[in-house]
């Protein structure tokens, strides 16, 4: 099966070792200087502050929403895993290294972060079109590895069995007692991991969920065994009661985590053990788990970290098909997917994000209508034109995505501030502040747009991993409908836009798809960056009616000396295709054929 460019390149630069920052410097070095690309859905346009709001430029939404994610990374690689450059390494002395800050703060909090990571999975999992089309597949499969990585290297397994895990790292109330930026913080005293043998069963729950979901998207082994054991732990345990997580994500059920889990362990391995378990969860109201609800009744909440019984009847109905089962789903979708001119609010706390996880839900049903018998598009597209700025305010709630996107979100890292007392009586950033570009803030207090745009406000402002799940899921699904907008090829602040130095070069070439073509010579710009990468735009002569057929051409060498050269192409308009050649620099000679893995 062809492989989508980016992909390929982001799994090649694994295997150099190299960063992700280069990487994006390579794809776009040619682009950036001659104003033309090979990327199969890219635009030359690189400006975070749009001169007119798009309410619907689906494509942009579920690059820049993914964003976020690099904002937040925590561990001692972020310096070369995270896309952004005003990111570095951090908290590289946690016990479990890796994996991502909860929100503003830097607490990893394993609830919400093992709900993101399914959550993101899912979304990918039904909208898988949309992120291969517009070449965001790479970015996605890094931020769920980075999150899956985590969860098994919190995990401690005796054979298949899991002895204890991680569920936080992070001391709640003194980390949230303190502002300043991660890379600076270094109070180790703050950073303490909490392990349990017997309890936090939501939390396996949910990372079992994740790791499930990413198995089947990806493939990895390890996700599926890790998956397995986890799951297997949070149904012998039975128990939610993690006190060091209670102020700040108190959750009272993990009947719905289980299930949710055992809906992707059924997908992943169509074991009949996982799809008798979801079912029962549907079927009965509590399946002798005392004050833990069934769906026997219907669907009793939105999607959130704290309840995930909605996804899991989606995925129950996936699975069988059935109308009973589907209608369990719409009866509660019809409730809240009412109006397309009133903003659903569903909670004044972080609304934004009950919003977008509720269309991404409406959408996942949406794809199965011959089934489902609904079709909720046109009320995703409304309420996700009134998050874009399509509302009385006039804000866009995504960061960085127009001019009049909202500015200052409360997190430590992007504001610039070291102190509260250099943030106090402040609404704006630092002069040291950065676009914390894609993210979510939390939007108005109710439908009538109530908020202000302040770093001090934590409720209408905050940001968060759950926050931003059902939005890149959202905008996956809009996309995968409408088609509408186009991805930037270069982001302030992001990397991918930095060449450190250039040479013209002038490259002859002769199309061979015809004899009727006549060759074309273009001056181009070569651009190498610090890290040995060089890349070469071309553009061939098409046959008559034909589009022409751009090719990048590059060599990147690794620091262990392995060196690729790739040629990418989109001969005729098909779509953008990459092809890779190995040799090591001590080989004094070597034969072979490019090709593709």
């Amino acid at each position: 099966m062809q492989k989508n460019a980016n992909y390929e390149r982001s799994f090649f630069m694994k295997k150099l070792g190299l960063g992700k920052r280069v990487l994006a410097c390579a794809a776009s070095a040619a682009t950036l200087l001659t104003g033309t690309t090979a990327l199969s859905g890219l635009t030359t346009l690189g400006s975070m502050a749009a001169s007119a709001a798009s309410y619907d430029n689906y494509a942009k939404l579920l690059q820049y929403s993914m964003y976020f994610y690099d904002g937040n990374m925590c561990g001692s690689d972020v310096g070369s895993a995270s896309q952004f450059d005003w990111r570095d390494n951090c908290h590289g002395s946690d016990e479990v290294d890796g994996g991502f800050h909860d929100a503003g703060d830097h607490v990893k909090f394993g609830l919400p972060a093992g709900y993101t990571a399914s959550t993101l999975g899912w979304g990918y999992y039904e909208f898988k079109d949309s992120y291969d089309a517009l070449g965001q597949t790479a970015h996605l499969q890094a931020l769920t590895d980075r999150f899956c990585d985590f969860f098994k290297a919190s995990t401690k397994l005796s054979g298949d069995t899991v002895t204890s895990f991680c569920y936080q790292v992070g001391v709640g109330q003194a980390d949230h007692d303190v502002w300043c930026s991660p890379e600076s913080q270094n109070d180790q005293s703050l950073r303490t991991a909490y392990w349990t043998s017997d309890d936090a069963s939501d939390i396996a729950a949910e990372y079992a969920a994740a790791l499930a979901v990413n198995y089947i998207n990806f493939g990895n082994a390890e996700d599926l065994k890790y998956a397995k054991a986890l799951y297997n732990y949070s149904i012998k345990t039975n128990k939610a009661n993690c006190p060091e997580a209670e102020n700040f994500y108190r959750s009272y059920d993990y009947y719905d985590d289980q299930a949710w889990a055992a809906g992707w362990l059924y997908l992943a391995t169509k074991d009949s053990t996982y799809s008798s378990f979801l079912d029962k969860f549907m079927n009965d109201t509590n399946a002798g788990k005392s004050g833990q609800s069934g769906c026997k009744w219907g669907v009793y909440s939105t999607m959130c970290w704290n309840n995930v019984s909605l996804g899991a009847a989606i995925l129950q109905s996936e699975i069988t098909g059935d109308a009973m089962d589907w209608a369990k789903v719409t009866t509660y979708l019809n409730g809240k997917c009412t109006s397309e001119s009133t903003y659903y609010c569903e909670s004044d706390w972080g609304s934004a994000r009950y919003n977008t996880a509720l269309q991404m839900a409406a959408l996942a049903t949406t794809k199965y209508s011959a089934k489902s018998g609904m079709d909720y598009s046109s009320w995703c597209k409304a309420q996700m034109g009134m998050i874009l700025g399509n509302n009385p305010k006039n804000v866009n709630f995504v960061v960085g995505m127009d001019s009049n996107s909202a500015k200052y979100p409360h997190h430590r890292a992007a504001s610039g501030y070291q102190s509260f007392d250099e943030m106090k009586g402040r609404t704006d950033y630092s002069s040291n502040g950065h676009t914390l570009v894609g993210a979510l803030v939390g939007g108005p207090a109710d439908s009538n747009f109530t908020y202000t745009d302040s770093v001090n406000d934590y409720q209408a402002n905050e940001v968060a991993l759950d926050y931003n799940a059902g939005l890149v899921g959202a905008a996956a699904g809009l996309y995968s409908i409408y088609k509408t907008g186009s991805v930037d090829s270069s982001i302030e602040g992001v990397s991918g836009s930095i060449v450190t130095t250039t040479k013209a070069t002038t490259i002859t070439t002769k199309a061979t798809t015809t004899t009727t073509n006549k060759p074309v010579t273009t001056t181009t710009t070569q651009a190498t960056t610090k890290r040995n990468i060089t890349t070469t735009t071309i553009a061939t002569a098409a046959p008559s009616g034909g589009k022409t057929a751009n090719i990048t051409t590059g060599t990147q060498v690794g620091t262990d000396g392995d060196k690729q050269m790739y040629a990418e192409f989109a001969p005729n308009g098909a779509k953008t295709a990459t092809l890779y050649y190995k040799v090591k620099t001590s080989d004094t000679n070597s034969s072979g054929a490019f090709g593709t893995w």
